[in-house]
C-alpha cells in the first residue's frame, strides 16, 4: 500500500494480493483516521465476500474470480471500536454487475481509493435493537 495526504484527503494505491481491509486498517493508523468517508474506490477484487441484508441477517456470497471494482463507498469509525463499512459494485467478465455489503476482499492487480478524513465530525456505532445493526451515530 502506498498513500499520500493532501488537505483532508488521503489517496491510497493498493497492490495485487494485498488484503483490502488489512490495508485500510493500516491506513487508519498511519494517517490517524478517527472518522472518514471512502469517497471512491476502483480497480479489481478477487476472493471477496459480499452480503445482502434480509430479514435481520446477511446472506453472504463468496466470489473467488476477479471482478472489476466499478464502485466503492463507505465509512470509517474508530470510536470504541474500528468499523469499516463498505458497499461495492463489481462487474464480472460477463459485464454483469453485482453488489452489496463487502465483508472481505483481496486486491487483484490494484485498487485506487480516496478517503476524506474528518477532524471535527465524529462517527461512532450504536446498536439498533430493532434492526440488529450497529448504526452510525454522528457527533
Amino acid at each position: 500500500m502506498h498513500g499520500k495526504v493532501e488537505d483532508k484527503f488521503i489517496a491510497l494505491k493498493l497492490d495485487d494480493g494485498e488484503g483490502l481491509f488489512e490495508c485500510l486498517e493500516k491506513a487508519i493508523v498511519e494517517y490517524d483516521i478517527r472518522s472518514g468517508i471512502i469517497v471512491s474506490g476502483i480497480g479489481m477484487l478477487a476472493d471477496f465476500e459480499i452480503g445482502f441484508f434480509k430479514d435481520g441477517e446477511y446472506d453472504w456470497v463468496i466470489h473467488e474470480q476477479p471482478h472489476e471494482l466499478v464502485s466503492m463507498h463507505g465509512s470509517i469509525s474508530t470510536k470504541d471500536e474500528t468499523m469499516i463499512h463498505i458497499h461495492v459494485g463489481l462487474a464480472g467478465s460477463d459485464h454483469k454487475l453485482l453488489g452489496g455489503h463487502l465483508k472481505r476482499a483481496k486486491v487483484c492487480v490494484l485498487n485506487e481509493i480516496l478517503i476524506l478524513k474528518f477532524e471535527d465530525v465524529e462517527f461512532s456505532r450504536v446498536l439498533n435493537s430493532e434492526s440488529g445493526l450497529k448504526e452510525m451515530k454522528i457527533t
